[in-house]
C-alpha cells in the first residue's frame, strides 16, 4: 500500500532528528505543510475583546496586558506557564487529571492576543513580573508552578524571582539549564517557525504520538492561540527571539545556585527536541545546592511527555505535590 506524501515526509524527518541534524532540520520545517495556522473568525477585527473568548476560558488585566487563562479544580494552586505558541487548550486533558487534586491554572502566553500591550519587552525578566502579578490579581497566594520546555525553565524562575509565593517547581523536559554553545538555536528555529506553517514538524517532532501522523486541523485550531493579524503573530517571533538573548546570557542557568524551592524535574527519554536532556538534567543538579532535587525519567514519550504518556506524568506530578503541600497562612 502506497504511504500518504505526509508519511514519508515524517519519516524522512524523524530520521534527521535521530542524527540530531538541527540546521538541516530547521530548513525542513519551512517547507512542511503539516499544519497552518488558525486564522481568525473575523479579520477585520484586531483588537482583543474578553467578551469573544469561549467558554471556560477568562481574562484579566496584568500590567495593562489581558492575560487568558483556564481555572479548575480545588486544593493548592498550579499555575501552569504555557509555552509560546500554545493555547490553554493545548494543556486541557492533562490539566483536567491533575484538577482531582488541585486548583489548575493554565496561562496563555503573555501578549500573544495584543502584541502592542508587551511594549516590545518580550524578555523572560518582563514575563516573570506579568506572572507574579497575575498570581496577585487573582489573590492566589503561594502557588505551585510547573511548564514544559520554555515554560519549564520560566516556571524555574519564577520560583527563584518569587520564592514567598513559590511552593513547588515541576519543570517537564525544561530549558532551565539550556547552554547557546550547544546547538539550542536549531531547536528554538522549530518552536519560531511554528506559527508559519511549521506546526506539524513542531508536534511530530516533539511528540511520539503524532510522529507519523499531523494532528488534526481541529486539533491545531484548538491548541494555537487563534492571532487575529500578522503584527499578532509576531508575538512569538519577538518572544523567541528575546528568549534566544536570554539563554546566551544564561539568563536562567545563572539563578539555579541560589534556587531554594522544591523541585520536580521530569525528562522524557524519547525528547527529540531536547536530545541532550539527559545531559541538562544533571547539569540542573549539580547546580541546584540548596535543596534536593527530585527527577525521573518518562518513557516512552517524546518533549511533550503529558501528550504521550498523560497519566504517568500526572502520577508523579500529584504524587510531588502531595509531598510538598503549600503551607497555610
Amino acid at each position: 500500500m502506497t504511504r500518504p506524501p505526509f508519511c514519508c515526509i515524517n519519516a524522512l524527518i524523524m530520521r534527521i532528528l535521530r542524527g540530531r541534524t538541527c540546521a538541516i532540520l530547521f530548513f525542513v520545517g519551512l517547507f512542511l505543510a503539516g499544519s497552518s495556522f488558525p486564522a481568525a473568525a473575523d479579520p477585520l477585527r484586531t483588537a482583543f475583546n474578553p467578551k469573544d473568548l469561549p467558554p471556560g476560558l477568562n481574562s484579566v488585566s496584568v500590567q495593562n496586558i489581558p492575560i487568558v487563562y483556564s481555572d479548575q479544580g480545588k486544593g493548592d494552586a498550579l499555575v501552569i506557564l504555557s509555552s509560546y505558541p500554545f493555547s490553554t487548550q493545548f494543556w486541557a486533558e492533562f490539566a483536567g487529571r491533575l484538577s482531582s487534586s488541585a486548583r489548575v491554572i493554565v496561562v496563555e502566553p503573555p501578549g500573544i492576543r495584543a502584541l502592542s500591550s508587551m511594549k516590545g519587552d518580550f524578555s523572560s525578566q518582563h514575563l516573570l513580573y506579568i506572572y507574579r502579578d497575575f498570581v496577585k490579581a487573582l489573590g492566589l497566594g503561594t502557588v505551585h508552578v510547573m511548564g514544559a520546555g520554555e515554560g519549564g525553565g520560566l516556571a524555574v524562575a519564577f520560583g527563584h524571582h518569587f520564592p514567598e509565593i513559590t511552593g513547588a517547581v515541576v519543570s517537564i523536559n525544561g530549558f532551565e539549564s539550556a547552554n547557546w554553545t550547544e546547538g539550542f538555536e536549531g531547536m528554538l528555529n522549530i518552536f519560531k517557525q511554528s506559527p508559519a506553517g511549521g506546526f506539524g514538524m513542531l508536534m511530530s517532532s516533539g511528540s511520539m504520538k503524532y510522529g507519523d501522523r499531523p494532528p488534526s486541523k481541529e486539533e491545531t485550531e484548538k491548541w494555537l492561540v487563534p492571532l487575529q493579524d500578522e503584527e499578532q503573530k509576531k508575538a512569538v517571533q519577538e518572544r523567541f527571539k528575546a528568549f534566544s538573548a536570554d539563554v546566551q546570557e544564561s539568563y536562567i542557568l545563572a539563578m539555579l545556585p541560589n534556587f531554594n524551592r522544591h523541585l520536580l524535574l521530569l525528562r522524557a527519554d524519547s525528547d527529540q527536541l531536547l536530545p541532550e536532556g539527559e545531559k541538562l538534567l544533571q547539569r540542573t543538579r549539580s547546580q541546584i545546592r540548596q535543596v534536593p532535587v527530585e527527577s525521573q525519567v518518562i518513557s516512552k514519550a517524546g518533549h511533550f511527555a503529558f501528550l504521550d504518556q498523560p497519566e504517568k506524568t500526572a502520577e508523579l506530578i500529584r504524587a510531588f505535590l502531595s509531598k510538598n503541600p503549600i503551607e497555610k497562612k
